[in-house]
């Protein structure tokens, strides 16, 4: 019984402590808030967008991801590398990276890539050939020299261009290759004492493509699809560029929440400290 009172008490001493103490818990709560919207209005806003981008680095580097396709990992990472250059405040290198002024540099608040997933029908997530690119700046007149900016760190850094180049040199011999097999099997063909079994392989059907009988059409296949990859494969483009977004962002829910949750803390304990104070007085 006794337990059971003095619990009572204690509640009845909180209950009333936030009756006695409620304007200055409340006061200090609301000043707090008010300074974190006040001061999030008056400091500059930023601007978020998000583009959809790919890129034939893994295909480049002719190392076998199966059963990914495109893997997009490197890429990744080299872009998510442009944030340490931020966090850091080294505009200088960012700019070079870019290729743009350090003034615009300075305006870039975050750069974060991520890889695009798909679920299938077991909620297992696979790879896409697709990534995803998160920009915030602060004036969002620098979104598009930033999207350029990213092509052209792609196309002068030497480790994705040194392969890029040699992909594209061994693409051109792998054409030039299937067009002398082509004419070799044309001749055969047109060989009036040839007797070749024109239909006795398929090289795409092992990879899906589809099931060609005739060889010529199979290397014409291939022809088309070496020169597809030659002219649409780059170290990087974009599915979707950033769009250039018009509405500021400030964060004002997210800080303001923060502030009234240690405001009304210290307005507690303000008020701990005033009444322990009275009590003393007493």
């Amino acid at each position: 019984m006794k337990e059971e009172l003095s619990l009572r008490e204690i509640i009845n001493e909180v209950i009333l402590f936030f009756i006695n103490f409620r304007i200055l818990i409340v006061s200090v709560t609301l000043i707090g808030i008010l300074s974190v919207i006040i001061f999030q209005k008056v400091r500059p806003a930023y601007y978020s967008t998000v583009a959809i981008a790919t890129s034939g680095l893994s295909t480049f580097e002719r190392i076998d991801y199966t059963p990914e396709v495109l893997n997009q990992r490197t890429v990744i990472n080299i872009i998510n590398s442009i944030q340490l250059d931020l966090e850091k405040e080294d505009y200088y290198v960012l700019a070079q990276k870019l290729n743009i002024s350090e003034e615009v540099a300075s305006k870039i608040k975050k750069i974060n890539a991520e890889q695009i997933f798909r679920e299938d029908e077991n909620n297992k997530k696979h790879n896409t050939p697709k990534f995803e690119i998160q920009l915030s700046v602060k004036d969002n007149s620098i979104i598009e020299l930033i999207e350029k900016g990213l092509i052209n760190y792609f196309t002068t850094n030497k480790y994705v261009a040194n392969y890029y180049n040699q992909y594209r040199i061994t693409k051109d011999q792998e054409r030039n290759s299937i067009e002398d097999e082509i004419e070799s099997l044309k001749d055969l063909r047109k060989s009036s004492g040839a007797k070749i079994d024109m239909s006795s392989t398929s090289v795409l059907s092992r990879k899906g493509i589809s099931e060609v009988q005739n060889q010529i059409i199979e290397l014409i296949q291939m022809k088309s699809l070496n020169a597809t990859n030659k002219a649409l494969l780059k170290p990087l483009s974009f599915v979707q560029g950033f769009s250039i977004s018009q509405v500021p962002e400030r964060e004002i829910l997210i800080f303001g929440s923060i502030a009234g949750t240690i405001s009304f803390l210290l307005g507690i304990i303000i008020a701990v400290f005033k009444n322990v104070y009275i009590k003393s007085k007493e």
